[in-house]
């Protein structure tokens, strides 16, 4: 893993005024991606997508299935490449790229780098198309990597966006002329836009001189942990590998992690199902120039670059193989392969995330809050300490220098939601009293929950975004834990009870389904060294006494999953058939109402839930145009409702204002 001495500050050099602008003015001759006969426009990729012989045959196909006239729909091709495309405006980004220096120097940020990684990235360069493909936690990601790479002297990236932005007036139009092109967030039932589209980013990939930049997980994670990735746009651009119009096409993953989140208090009540504000230019507008006050480090680190033509060591030949190059279309395995591709990326971008000391202080905070005891301040620094030697000895990278220096530089950025009191302990803040409006309340998108709930559960929950990015190295070995917790197994029942936990709570923790043998190996490797579990004969029971204290660290990683989990197999047993939405109401409803962890709310855990439920077979779904439905497998959802059951950890924890760590300011606003 990397050490924290290759992480640079990109944006120190650039402190001053004179610096900025200086900087945003050079003479710039960036690395291109691939050596083309010539360098083309963005109007010649427009006009060459658009005069694609793919076109002309889903335009003729068209025609016949429609009636419509062959010109009427090529005018409507050229509408769609319009709305799609990106265009390329140095002036635009150079004068931006000064605005944004600004506004960061005003947030007090950092950038800080793997910068051998990136340089290893940009010596690979030139021979092929290249892919960014990084985690997705908030808006800035766009900006930061633009910016690394004009830092860098690598071609600016063409980045997929959302619509939400292409609506926004003068926002829409700059993120263009920045590189951006556009997507619809469904193509369903546009299918001459759809068709537009794949050759437009098909084209991109196979035409364009600079890296094309896309977030996996197809939308920012409120958790702040990984998604499953959508698949859609990595198919679109490994189809000219695939139909052999390219060699090869390099990806390359990279973790963004940050030490506070801009967006944190929307995504907090996001994941409650308060609905998330329609994106304008004004609100834009006001949210930049509320950003003031320290913010913190963001961390960014390039994963090794893969050659998809290596990694998958052999590209299957079908029957598309036969049609002309541009009429070729993804096979059933190629897909396959596309999958594989994008889960291991996934999986590389979880290699290389960065623990913070806001992660490490969130691990600490949280442990504290559900032991009910506020640590002192050096007792704070202490378990720091403590919590980076676990993560390390699990194979994370994590980033501090002096401990104690960085415990005080993240409470000042943090400083809206944890504090010192004073007498000098670690407390969260409680959040404001919220007066929900009756328009919002038939806005909600689960349970309408109270306003003590509400008050509660937001602060606790920001904690929890900060422990979600380190789970992944926990889980398994928590899983482990509270598995030999209920009793002696031997280690084939250890492994299929594992297995079996780990596939429920696929969506909620991602992993890689053809590195899991490993994953679980090395776990039952770190739970026997560290007393975490005892191996006697062909019994696997619980530690002794000097893994006590990481049992419970990982039992508390593992609780909120497992009751919500729970929660979902219990309302969806008693009603047998439900519809998605009504079962997320009821899952809050119940979590509401019990001694739960307040993250056991959270909407997008209990989606996540519902789905490793199919995923094991305890639930088939049912997709309607507007709605889904779930219906239940008796027998084997009996099984999966025992095993949780039976390995859930018992805690009993107020988490209201009674306990000790909660620190109560509450004024009153509106939502």
């Amino acid at each position: 893993m990397s050490e924290t001495s290759k992480f640079i500050d990109i944006l120190e050099p650039r402190k001053g005024e004179c610096g900025v602008f200086r900087f945003m003015s050079k003479a710039w001759y960036p690395k291109r991606t691939q050596t083309l006969d010539k360098i083309n426009s963005p109007q010649d990729i427009k006009d060459a997508a658009a005069a694609s012989l793919y076109m002309e045959a889903i335009i003729e196909a068209e025609s016949s299935k429609t009636g419509a006239s062959k010109e009427s729909l090529r005018q409507e091709v050229l509408q769609h490449i319009e709305e799609i495309a990106l265009d390329k405006k140095m002036h635009v980004i150079r004068w931006t790229g000064i605005v944004a220096l600004k506004v960061a120097f005003k947030m007090n940020i950092g950038i800080y780098v793997n910068e051998p990684a990136v340089l290893k990235v940009k010596s690979t360069m030139g021979n092929n198309p290249v892919l960014f493909l990084p985690t997705h936690r908030s808006y800035a990601d766009f900006c930061i990597l633009t910016y690394l790479c004009y830092h860098y002297d690598i071609e600016l990236p063409a980045v997929a966006a959302g619509t939400d932005f292409y609506s926004m007036a003068v926002i829409g139009q700059l993120l263009r002329e920045m590189c951006a092109f556009y997507i619809r967030r469904t193509l369903a039932g546009a299918p001459l836009y759809a068709a537009t589209l794949k050759q437009y980013v098909r084209t991109l990939v196979a035409k364009h001189a600079a890296p094309i930049e896309f977030f996996l997980e197809g939308t920012r994670s409120r958790s702040n942990k990984s998604l499953p990735p959508k698949y859609g746009m990595l198919s679109m651009s490994l189809m000219p590998l695939f139909a052999r119009e390219l060699a090869d096409v390099t990806v390359v993953p990279v973790n963004i992690s940050y030490d506070r989140l801009m967006e944190q208090r929307p995504y907090a009540y996001e994941l409650l199902g308060v609905p998330k504000p329609k994106e304008t230019t004004k609100g834009l507008i006001k949210w930049i120039s509320s950003l003031n006050g320290h913010f913190g480090n963001m961390y960014i680190n390039f994963g090794d670059p893969i050659s998809v033509q290596e990694y998958l060591k052999q590209i299957p030949y079908s029957d598309e193989s036969l049609k002309p190059i541009e009429l070729q279309t993804l096979s059933p395995e190629q897909f396959n392969q596309v999958q594989d591709v994008a889960d291991y990326v996934v999986g590389q971008q979880q290699a290389n995330s960065v623990a913070t000391i806001s992660n490490l202080l969130a691990l600490v905070l949280m442990e504290s809050l559900m032991t009910q005891r506020a640590l002192p301040y050096e007792e704070v620094v202490v378990e720091v300490e403590r919590m980076i030697k676990v993560l390390r000895s699990l194979g994370a990278t994590v980033f501090e220098d002096d401990v104690r220096k960085n415990v005080d530089r993240v409470l000042v950025v943090q400083d809206k939601s944890w504090t010192l009191d004073k007498d000098r302990r670690l407390r969260i803040i409680s959040s404001e009293v919220i007066d929900v409006t009756d328009e919002l309340k038939n806005k909600m998108k689960g349970h309408t929950l109270k306003a003590e709930t509400m008050v509660n559960a937001i602060p606790i929950i920001q904690v929890q975004m900060y422990v979600n990015p380190m789970l992944h190295y926990l889980v398994p070995s928590a899983l482990i834990s509270v598995i030999v917790q209920r009793g002696p197994h031997t280690r084939d029942e250890l492994a299929r009870h594992y297995r079996r936990l780990r596939k429920l709570l696929r969506h909620e923790f991602f992993h890689t389904e053809k590195t899991e043998e490993k994953t679980f190996q090395d776990a039952f490797e770190y739970c026997v060294s560290n007393d975490v579990v005892a191996v006697c004969g062909e019994q696997v029971s619980v530690g002794g006494s000097e893994g006590a204290r990481l049992r419970a660290l990982l039992a508390r990683a593992v609780w909120p999953a497992l009751t919500s989990l729970l929660l979902c197999a219990d309302v969806c047993t008693e009603l047998q058939t439900i519809e998605q939405n009504q079962a997320l109401k009821l899952v809050q409803k119940r979590a509401e109402s019990g001694p739960y962890h307040p993250y056991c709310l959270s909407l997008d855990s209990a989606t996540h839930c519902l789905q490793g439920l199919v995923l094991a077979g305890a639930l088939t779904r049912e997709k309607q145009i507007k709605s889904t439905s779930y219906h239940l497998v008796p027998a084997v959802m009996a099984e999966c409702r025992a095993l949780v059951a039976s390995v859930l950890p018992a805690f009993t924890v107020d988490f209201g204002a009674a306990n000790p760590v909660m620190l109560d300011c509450r004024v009153k606003s509106h939502l």
